[in-house]
């Protein structure tokens, strides 16, 4: 798979989350924020791993997600909350009823996460209050990050070039036969 075809898919991942928000499909648009940050995390693993672990998604939220964004969140929380909303759409997660995250719960549009925010902490409630569309614009630019990165180290581009070759991939009908 060569770089084009990397970001072809990088590209219509994007494209399929901003179709998403245009139609307010919010849970399914985090869905693929979440899955696309396991997609990178696993591009960017250490070369002799096998497979992306949490770790790694913590690491790859930490280094191009949250150093560039107001989220209040840390990546553990992220992580948590993308197994919850991935295994069970819901904001609830091993890692949050085990008090090793906090809950994140959503606003979008024009809603401000502020007011929810102030009720949630009024009644004792730990959770975080992200907005959707920020959560998204994070993850745009963390990819675009990493991507303009790993695009200025060839040991680090061919690395992932030859990961991203195992990728699924559009392929014209021709191709099939």
């Amino acid at each position: 798979m060569s770089t084009e075809a990397l970001f072809e898919n990088t590209t219509r991942h994007i494209m399929a989350i901003d179709l998403c928000i245009e139609n307010k499909l919010r849970m399914p648009a985090l869905i693929l924020v979440y899955s696309g940050i396991d997609i990178f995390a696993a591009l960017n693993r250490p070369i002799e791993k096998d497979e992306g672990t949490r770790e790694d998604f913590r690491k790859w939220c930490d280094r191009y997600l949250l150093s560039k964004s107001e989220l209040p969140c840390s990546a553990i929380d992220l992580y948590a909350a993308r197994c919850a909303v991935v295994h069970s759409y819901s904001s609830e997660s091993r890692l949050s009823r085990n008090g090793e995250a906090k809950e994140i719960v959503y606003s979008w549009g024009n809603q401000s996460p502020d007011p929810l925010q102030e009720v949630l902490k009024s009644i004792g409630h730990t959770a975080y209050v992200i907005h959707v569309e920020t959560l998204v614009d994070a993850f745009k630019n963390a990819v675009k990050e990493f991507l303009e990165e790993v695009g200025n180290d060839a040991e680090r581009i061919n690395l992932v070039v030859r990961r991203a070759a195992k990728l699924f991939k559009d392929q014209p009908r021709e191709l099939w036969r």
